[in-house]
């Protein structure tokens, strides 16, 4: 056995065909070290394993690609919470659970020496290990983002509604925001098409996303030179405004809303295959559902169990549900 070999044996590296190490590997690295460290620094978490891959010839644009993409699964999970400090941003371990959704197995989340992987998986039934305690998956995701956003921006909450409430709430924003004008047809595109396919804004509208062609209030991407952000369009006679929502989360939610307001349903799932396919971009809180109970077999598309799916479908609403009437704008004190 040769030395680079025999180090990779020591440090539990897995490589993929190119020789670079594997996502899960790199996961279960950057993982280790933040709990080892109690608190450690983006910086030193990418010297850190520059160093212990150094003799196994990792390419290094590479391995930062990696880095990232393992601290954004880290973060999606729950695994690990991300500070701003003076020298930039750290990361620190959440405390240990064990997360159960009724299905067979359980995911532990936070700060344990137990399991590996991107999400560490454990029997439903299997004794909790470095004292995490037990808790739901409802428990652990809280209220619906959708809730919070809404309140955020001066709604009233919702307990019984769904993200049509934050939609509805969004079209009152855009109906008084700042005027845009529509004379560059082509730098904007709207999402108001129907069916299935969500498709493309950009460099040309598809699926779902239309030019704007009738009145009414549409989530919309701007295009400006090589950049893009996210709004609400409100299109009524000669006058169009537009409001920003303070993040793409809380757009991808008012895309959920306008979608259930529609009829429409925002996922498809397979019992028979247990596939679930999200049919508008999901928001964070539900792609950490299916992170944290399933597999990911392709773009928007996982495999989970019943279990798993109904709090999903929860979370996200469907077309027939019970829904009272739109919310007048309100702000609070």
């Amino acid at each position: 056995m040769s030395g680079p070999e025999a180090w990779a044996r020591a440090i539990a590296f897995a490589a993929d065909n190119d020789g670079s190490p594997t996502l899960d590997t790199v996961v279960t690295h950057v993982r280790d070290a933040i709990y080892e460290a109690g608190f450690i620094s983006r910086s030193r978490i990418t010297s850190g394993l520059k160093e212990a891959y150094r003799p196994l010839g990792v390419n290094e644009p590479l391995l930062r690609d990696r880095i990232d993409a393992a601290l954004n699964l880290l973060l999606a999970s729950g695994d690990v919470d991300e500070f701003t400090t003076g020298a930039g941003r750290g990361y620190g371990g959440t405390p240990p659970r064990l997360v159960h959704w009724g299905g067979e197995t359980a995911a532990l989340l936070g700060v344990s020496a137990c399991g590996s992987g991107v999400v560490r998986r454990l029997p439903a039934g299997a004794p909790d290990g470095d004292a995490a305690v037990k808790i739901s998956l409802s428990a652990e995701l809280g209220r619906p983002e959708w809730r919070n956003a809404l309140v955020e921006l001066g709604g009233m909450d919702a307990p019984d509604g769904d993200a049509r409430t934050l939609y509805f709430y969004a079209q009152a924003l855009a109906a008084s925001g700042e005027r845009y004008s529509l004379d560059e047809p082509n730098a904007v595109a709207v999402v108001s098409g129907r069916g299935e396919f969500f498709g493309r804004a950009d460099p040309s509208p598809s699926g779902r996303w239309q030019r704007v062609d009738r009145e009414g209030c549409f989530p919309a991407a701007i295009h400006r030179g090589y950049s893009h952000k996210n709004v609400v369009l409100n299109v009524a006679g000669v006058d169009t405004r537009l409001w920003q929502p303070p993040s793409r989360d809380v757009w991808r939610w008012i895309v959920v809303g306008q979608t259930l307001s529609l009829g429409d349903p925002v996922f498809r799932y397979d019992p028979s295959r247990q596939i679930l396919d999200f049919l508008t971009p999901p928001p964070q809180q539900a792609e950490r559902v299916a992170l944290i109970t399933g597999r990911q077999e392709a773009t928007w598309s996982w495999k989970l169990d019943p279990s798993a799916f109904a709090e999903i479908a929860a979370l996200m609403g469907s077309p027939g549900s019970a829904f009272s009437e739109p919310p007048r704008k309100t702000s609070y004190p």
